[in-house]
């Protein structure tokens, strides 16, 4: 009896040492925040949950119904911290971003590694990669995705949990539509490691696309979500398949966890090598994982290459759509270093890659953050300020940072969050920006050109705005700290924008 109680007693001190280190874990990697660095694309879903809370009505002008957010589960949790924190919701979100997605890569240590000690480094390791520490300190969704992932995997495809594949499958496609491929793969794994479809699998994927397709279909009227829609049209260009895999061969920045400048590089190198060490980890770490090892790790690692090739001969340059592949492209590497640690091992992962690449988000984070907390947010304060009537109009791009803090009614470029400019892409794509004007009469206008649109539209419409202010990025792309001043001129973050109030009618 005391030796099974001995045995437990070192069971839960275990669970409780590696509580505490994920605990510090997410303590650490919160510094980020101090960045300031959140993702554009994050406060328009933040825009979408305010104007619920707002009005009651999914969407983003008042009472206008439009999904211009691509994820209806993380805009109900937003709702949920605006409700419960007000004003100040942005950065409990945040952490609990940050506690999801670490925890998730507590699950995938889990499934991978057998000594708490390998695991220990395993989350370490994975935690300060580049795409992890956007996902878990940056704003969007992804944290929240990358915990169902790895839940799926651990009491769906592992333990075999009946109410895990039915559960798990509906969060996730209501988090992404196009999480749907992970799905896919996922199912043909477990369809030839069993020899048989899993029916409850099955009977979860019609029931998320029958509700997900209901629920667009009956509140909104359609049956995708608005902002695929816009920015297939917006975005459309007539390209042979060979364009479009040359496109794809010349964009592995987005594949990257590093990017290189394209001044400096055409091609990223550090991407080039990563897949080389990627894939002779992946060889030499199978001969050493159990058979459920190698088959959670095929999945995942299928899973990567299909997303990157997928949507990279798609051609849809978006940074978040690759970080998760981008991190399950690199497991097998820290597969490999940590599947027998020894502090040789150790010491090497963190010189080559880990300090380096730690060193590079920080960097990118600090430019970034500059250019947008301290810049197009101070953007949109301004026009707040300066327009206290909030029906008003603006006529901008992008939709995140400016939108929300100026508050007022917003026609985006794209038409992400005014279906009036996907019409207009439809009826005359060259001329979009003319006929807007001319149709809807937006009050402000901010644009990246001086004259407006660079002389698209004719001098009678030009006629009837006037410039009223000049924001540079310059002016905060500089700082009297010394080695602030070099990290934002090392990677500068911002435009120059331009903004324009009508004057006729």
């Amino acid at each position: 009896m005391r030796h099974r109680e001995l045995i437990k007693y070192k069971q839960m001190k275990k669970t409780h040492n590696l509580l505490i280190f994920i605990i510090l874990l997410i303590i650490f990697k919160s510094l980020f925040f101090l960045t300031k660095h959140i993702q554009e694309d994050a406060f328009i879903t933040w825009r979408v949950a305010k104007n619920i809370v707002d009005f009651g009505v999914y969407g983003f002008n008042g009472d206008v119904k439009i999904s211009a957010s691509t994820t209806h589960l993380y805009v109900l949790i937003s709702v949920i911290f605006r409700l419960l924190f007000s004003d100040n919701f942005i950065y409990p979100l945040l952490i609990f971003n940050s506690i999801l997605f670490t925890f998730g890569t507590k699950h995938i240590a889990d499934l991978l590694l057998n000594s708490d000690k390998s695991k220990i480094w395993f989350i370490l390791f994975i935690n300060f990669l580049p795409p992890a520490l956007k996902i878990s300190t940056i704003g969007m969704e992804f944290g929240m995705l990358f915990f169902f992932y790895a839940c799926f995997l651990k009491y769906a495809m592992v333990k075999r949990k009946t109410w895990a594949f039915f559960i798990f499958p509906i969060l996730i496609s209501w988090t992404r539509l196009d999480s749907a491929l992970f799905l896919s793969v996922a199912f043909i794994y477990d369809f030839i490691k069993h020899k048989k479809p899993n029916y409850v699998f099955i009977f979860s994927g019609i029931v998320s696309a029958a509700s997900l397709i209901g629920f667009n279909y009956f509140y909104f009227g359609e049956i995708v979500n608005n902002t695929i829609t816009a920015k297939k049209i917006a975005y459309e260009e007539d390209k042979t398949l060979a364009d479009h895999f040359i496109k794809m061969i010349y964009n592995t920045n987005f594949y990257s966890m590093v990017k290189i400048p394209k001044t400096i590089a055409r091609i990223n190198l550090f991407f080039i090598l990563s897949v080389a060490l990627s894939i002779f980890a992946f060889f030499k770490i199978k001969h050493v994982l159990s058979k459920i090892q190698f088959f959670i790790l095929c999945t995942i690692y299928t899973y990567a290459w299909s997303r990157i090739f997928i949507f990279g001969f798609a051609n849809s340059w978006f940074d978040w759509y690759y970080w998760i592949p981008q991190i399950f492209m690199f497991v097998p590497v820290i597969l490999w270093f940590t599947e027998k640690i020894t502090l040789q091992k150790t010491l090497i992962y963190i010189l080559l890659f880990c300090l380096p690449m730690t060193l590079y988000q920080t960097v990118h984070s600090i430019a970034s953050g500059n250019g947008n907390w301290n810049y197009s947010r101070k953007v949109g304060m301004y026009i707040d300020s300066l327009e206290p009537n909030k029906n008003k109009t603006i006529y901008l791009e992008a939709a995140g940072y400016i939108s929300y803090f100026s508050k007022l009614k917003v026609i985006d470029y794209v038409g992400l969050v005014d279906k009036r400019v996907t019409e207009e892409f439809k009826k005359d794509p060259k001329n979009v920006d003319e006929n807007i004007l001319k149709s809807l009469k937006p009050d402000y206008i901010l644009d990246f050109d001086h004259p407006m649109f660079n002389g698209r539209i004719d001098s009678a419409t030009q006629n009837q705005y006037q410039l009223i202010k000049t924001f540079r990025i310059s002016d905060v792309a500089q700082s009297n700290n010394g080695m602030l001043d070099k990290t934002y001129k090392l990677k500068p973050s911002g435009k120059d924008y331009y903004l324009y109030k009508r004057i006729k009618n």
